[in-house]
């Protein structure tokens, strides 16, 4: 049998995937499996799923999960006592990390080649499927870690192999994803200068310091400054040596129906959240040292008092390998006041509501207040699993009617009804979710979608935008008409049509700004496809998913989208 968590979980039988069934049953092998040949008791696994929110009746919950994943995995593989019988090389981490122990001391291309091999075993981020589940928080942004500590270490074998202008592109996508790992700019920084581009070199260099600085308040780590210096004495030590494994790190990670929604939603948006306070909201932020060691995870809270001044606090909680300690949920109540529209646009109410509940997660924290620091990075995420949309992530605006949104089984729904009526002044009908959150600096922003009911050129499309003040700035869609089916990204890149024939039926968008570049992509057979980019390297951004549709290409067919798993990774707290 083979059992995957290096990616979205999976088990496989020979060629049969086995049925694994809903998210709980799911987190409830992937906390086995992370615990393998390891007697686990029903007072850990109901504390690590449940937590301080336990049901009633979470012991029978529990025995009902682990009765039917016996039946599917065979009670030979799943024993009585929760234990999880896994034989040596069925486990792909079991593999990663063996493979990486075998490089250790193998020449520079041999180890090279050996890690690749381990990274290859990669198919996503870690229980991907599982990620907004907070009994496995703390293992996923362990194995995050460990990937991309592992991917550090490959790169120094190329970089002594002297494959230097080879690293250069590569570096410079991975360090667009993660603008303030420092190992990574540092090993960019190396293989600029091997490749006979000093100025570009000390370059790189001047702008960690300006991000570090800008985003931190931090001056680079002494190894960096190190580095700056003997590139600029020109230090022969540099034609040999790697950077420093311990050099600090902080870790994170040709259709036109949809074009004119574009203005009209910036344009709604703006109005919208003009008049929104939000009196209080947590984000999650991960920091990582390395791979032998768990991260701590930060909660930031953002306080408005009654002059409207803000207050930012932050709760740091340092995780150990294994814990059964319960986690410590906090609740707040937010209450969000719009302006009276104008102008005949969309009607706001005065909503008040309880978000769900975010967690320090395990073991002990301690408040800490930073005062004269840049926040660190943040998250903010929904998994939808909630019944209503939460109100201090979201704001929410219609056109037209005939579309809606529901929120059911953690996916956020947007369907058209076949029959519509028409915005009078935008000829559309659409309903669209924004962030509350604007964006001033570097962001990446991710979503999954499905489409449960598409038929064959429907007219409608999906998107996943990023808006501006002043009007819609980039924006990827996921159209059918009765002429295309598939991808396309507005504005339209220079000599190229904006399109992109892929016509699957779910997947994930993309939408990331760094170094004043902003890019749209899809996830396309493993890797992250890049549709288009664009420069606007300026300006606040907000993110938004949603549908439409306009007379000009619909059917009057019903229609309806599902979102999931929404992530956005920015170096400001918003």
């Amino acid at each position: 049998m083979d059992f995957r968590i290096l990616g979205s979980l999976e088990v496989w039988d020979g060629e049969r995937q086995l049925d694994l069934g809903g998210q709980k049953r799911r987190a409830v092998l992937a906390f086995l499996l992370l615990h393998a040949n390891e007697l686990v008791t029903v007072d850990r696994l109901v504390d690590q799923l449940w937590g301080e929110k336990a049901p009633q009746n979470a012991a029978g919950a529990l025995h009902t999960h682990v009765s039917r994943l016996r039946k599917e995995l065979g009670p030979e593989v799943l024993a009585t006592g929760y234990v999880l019988r896994v034989e040596p090389g069925s486990l792909d981490l079991e593999r990663f990390e063996r493979l990486v122990a075998e490089a250790e001391s193998l020449p520079a291309r041999e180890r090279a080649k050996t890690l690749r091999e381990a990274l290859g075993l990669w198919r996503g981020a870690p229980l991907e499927d599982l990620a907004f589940e907070p009994a496995l928080a703390a293992d996923i942004a362990w194995l995050e870690e460990l990937r991309l500590s592992v991917l550090e270490t490959r790169i120094d074998a190329d970089l002594e192999t002297g494959n230097h202008a080879g690293l250069v592109a590569e570096l410079e996508a991975l360090i667009a994803q993660r603008p303030l790992r420092e190992r990574l700019r540092g090993q960019l920084i190396l293989a600029l200068y091997r490749d006979g581009r000093q100025a570009e070199a000390l370059e790189a260099y001047r702008e960690t310091r300006h991000v570090l600085m800008d985003e931190l308040g931090l001056e680079p780590s002494p190894d960096l400054r190190e580095l700056e210096r003997a590139i600029l004495q020109q230090d022969p030590a540099l034609r040999r040596s790697a950077v420093p494994a311990g050099t600090a790190v902080v870790a994170e990670s040709g259709v036109q129906a949809g074009r004119r929604r574009h203005i009209l939603i910036a344009a709604t948006l703006a109005l919208l959240l003009a008049g929104v306070g939000i009196a209080a909201s947590d984000v999650l932020t991960t920091h990582t040292t390395h791979a032998a060691a768990r991260p701590p995870i930060t909660v930031v809270k953002v306080v408005t008092d009654n002059s409207g001044e803000q207050r930012r606090t932050y709760t740091t909680t340092t995780i150990e390998k294994s814990t059964n300690k319960k986690s410590s949920n906090k609740k707040s109540t937010t209450t969000h006041a719009t302006n009276k529209p104008s102008s005949g646009k969309k009607k706001t109410t005065t909503t008040t509501t309880t978000p769900p509940a975010r967690s320090t997660r395990h073991g002990r924290s301690s408040k800490k207040v930073t005062k004269g620091l840049k926040p660190a990075p943040v998250r903010v995420a929904d998994s939808f699993s909630g019944s209503t949309l939460d109100n201090s992530i979201w704001t929410t605006w219609s056109n037209g009617s005939g579309s809606n949104y529901t929120q059911a089984n953690g996916q956020a729904v947007f369907s058209i009804a076949g029959d519509v009526s028409y915005d009078p002044q935008w000829n559309n009908v659409g309903t669209d979710i924004g962030t509350q959150c604007k964006f001033p600096g570097a962001f990446d922003a991710r979503v999954h979608f499905s489409l449960p009911q598409w038929p064959t050129g429907n007219g409608a499309d999906i998107e996943l935008d990023a808006l501006g003040d002043n009007g819609a700035v980039d924006t990827i869609t996921r159209s059918t008409t009765t002429q295309f089916d598939g991808y396309t990204i507005w504005p339209v890149p220079f000599g190229d049509s904006g399109a992109t024939s892929i016509p699957d039926t779910s997947g994930r968008l993309r939408i990331t700004r760094s170094h004043g570049d902003l890019q749209t992509y899809i996830w396309h057979r493993g890797h992250w496809k890049e549709l288009g980019r664009q420069l606007l390297d300026h300006g606040e951004i907000w993110l938004a998913i949603g549908i439409g549709t306009d007379p000009s290409n619909w059917q009057q067919k019903d229609v309806s989208a599902a979102f999931d798993n929404f992530k956005v990774t920015a170096p400001n707290v918003c």
